[in-house]
């Protein structure tokens, strides 16, 4: 059991906001309250659209009166839900990647390999990123007929935005576990395993998994906070997850806006007024620190929680340890009173 103020306080953050997001999905139908004027006790107005935040709209509205906190609720099922799916995606293909190169592959090739991969770390994933999920993104026109489309349907879009996201980290990180699994094996238990005659299946499940699992969450939650960056990153250049709706009139076109309001689309549709009305912008952005910060503290309250786990278990054994040299000291000098020394 995992007893660490840092992690489930990270935990219940995320959690509880997916949770709440659902409740209001199920119970409430997402029905994000809008109030364009306010009165007074004579019904005299006095305030319009958009409102600060205040008590009764904690994250203020929008220039038409939505109620920017409602929508922030609406979208963080779907942002933070396709979040962790793609943290999930990223370890587990970069793990399978990672098997044969520690395992297989000679560690002068695997090395060469790995400087050749770590070129890419300069590469900014958000740009490759802008580059393939455009077209998938993006509503189209056909010009003769002033059709609006999209090449894919909503549910293709979210598969292959979730696919590309995850495919994109899959070399780094999967030479980076490499390295993590190689090192392991060099450890002085995985030595004296193969000296017993342990098989490679045997050494990888007994001895590697339970060395290399607790660090995989730990890069779990790394991955977890480089997307949520991306889809802020995305969200400025108008690529939502899920699609973006282009509204192609020539004369008076409305501003792109996501299907889904999940929270990239909310930064994206609120970013241009960051310096008439900041309030408006900030709270996405806020939500997204705020989810940033607990993925952050999942990963210091597990770290933490392995070093105190490894301090505890080296006390422990060296307790174990006295006890038994003091019960064979107590042995031996029963053993010489016996003796009548």
């Amino acid at each position: 059991m995992i007893k660490n103020f840092k992690f489930w306080t990270g935990f219940f953050i995320i959690f509880g906001l997916i949770v709440s997001s659902i409740i209001f999905s199920v119970f409430f139908d997402s029905q994000v309250r809008q109030v364009q004027v306010l009165y007074d006790e004579n019904m005299t107005p006095i305030e319009a659209a958009p409102f600060e935040p205040s008590f009764m709209f904690p994250l203020g509205t929008d220039p038409l009166g939505y109620d920017t906190a409602g929508k922030v609720l609406q979208g963080a099922k779907f942002t933070l839900i396709s979040v962790i799916v793609i943290g999930v995606l990223r370890v587990i293909f970069s793990f399978v990647v990672a098997i044969p190169l520690a395992f297989y592959m000679p560690e002068k090739i695997r090395k060469s390999l790995d400087q050749l991969l770590s070129s890419f770390y300069f590469i900014p994933l958000t740009i490759l990123a802008i580059f393939i999920l455009s077209p998938i993104l993006k509503e189209q026109i056909k010009i003769p007929e002033m059709e609006e489309y999209f090449i894919y349907s909503f549910a293709e879009r979210i598969g292959l935005e979730i696919i590309i996201l995850t495919l994109l980290v899959v070399p780094l990180l999967g030479s980076m576990i490499g390295n993590m699994m190689a090192s392991t094996l060099k450890e002085d238990f995985i030595e004296g395993a193969n000296v017993l005659g342990a098989s490679r299946w045997r050494v990888f499940k007994k001895h590697v998994m339970p060395h290399l699992l607790p660090k995989l969450i730990i890069v779990w939650c790394q991955q977890c906070v480089q997307v949520l960056i991306i889809f802020t990153h995305l969200g400025y250049f108008k690529l939502f997850f899920g699609g973006t709706d282009i509204d192609f009139n020539p004369f008076w076109g409305d501003p792109p806006k996501s299907l889904s309001n999940e929270w990239s689309g909310l930064v994206g549709n609120y970013y241009t007024y960051i310096q008439g009305n900041p309030a408006i912008a900030l709270g996405p952005i806020i939500m997204f620190g705020i989810e940033i910060y607990a993925f952050q503290l999942m990963a210091e309250g597990f770290q933490k929680h392995l070093e105190t786990r490894n301090v505890k278990g080296f006390k422990e054994e060296k307790t174990s340890e006295k006890q038994e040299v003091a019960v064979k000291a107590s042995g031996k000098f029963q053993f010489l009173q016996n003796r009548g020394a």
